[in-house]
């Protein structure tokens, strides 16, 4: 599968790294069991969500069975279809609430900002004057809505393609398997206007400085999820230690 240099779901460290992209890129990318079984999760809402489902229900279809994913085997239980479930549900009542058309699994791409920064949507949902931008989290480990530079750069493909000035941007996360102080489904609202500025202010020149021919290594807690670790002077001068 071909990924972005600048992936949105990395965004995380290389707004802070510049080094990240391209160390990761000829870095060693290790697939846990957490990302495959988030992987059969989005494939079975998928499933749901493109009708493909002919005669049964989630449960009928997927508990018990055996799937291979990466180097993975991964038994279906009841917990992952209620995840699945649980997006499922959410997308298409708000797709009613906003009389608005899905889109799911939407390539979104940022060619104003960089050519390099580009990703997919779990779900979009497009209506008069809001954009719904919807993305499933599967892991146990609780992840904020506020401010996330993922989804805002789903969000800020998804402007550019389909809204105006006058969009609001409606941000959300769906996360069953966590426990977070505001619940599993958590929305943030952020106008056209200061997503853009962000746009401009503070995306566009993190991803000029990440495609320097030999971009700035900057050591902070982001170290511990960086694939390229391996290459980066300053870290391993540091005796490998993240933080």
């Amino acid at each position: 599968m071909r990924h972005a240099l600048l992936s949105p779901s990395s965004s995380g460290i290389w707004l802070k790294c510049p080094a990240n992209p391209k160390y990761s890129q000829k870095g060693e990318y290790k697939v846990g069991i957490p990302a495959a079984t988030g992987t059969l999760i989005h494939q079975m809402a998928e499933m749901k969500q493109k009708g493909n489902l002919e005669n049964t229900t989630l449960e009928g279809y997927w508990l018990g069975k055996v799937e291979k994913v990466e180097d993975f085997e991964i038994t279906v239980d009841r917990d992952m279809i209620k995840c699945a479930e649980i997006y499922v549900d959410y997308v298409a009542e708000r797709v009613k609430d906003l009389d608005g058309k899905l889109l799911v699994e939407e390539q979104v791409s940022l060619e104003e900002i960089s050519s390099s920064c580009w990703g997919t949507a779990d779900a979009l949902i497009l209506s008069k004057q809001r954009i719904a931008v919807i993305d499933l989290k599967s892991g146990k480990w609780p992840v904020d809505v506020k401010n996330n530079t993922q989804l805002m750069i789903y969000a800020l493909g998804a402007l550019s393609r389909y809204g105006n000035e006058d969009t609001t941007m409606e941000i959300t996360i769906v996360q069953p398997r966590a426990w977070h102080r505001d619940g599993p489904i958590r929305t943030w609202d952020i106008s056209a206007v200061d997503l853009v500025d962000w746009a401009y202010q503070t995306l566009q020149p993190a991803c000029e400085l990440a495609e320097e021919e030999t971009p700035q290594e900057i050591l902070g807690d982001h170290c511990r999820f960086c694939n390229g670790k391996s290459m980066c002077v300053a870290y391993n001068e540091k005796g490998g230690q993240d933080g």
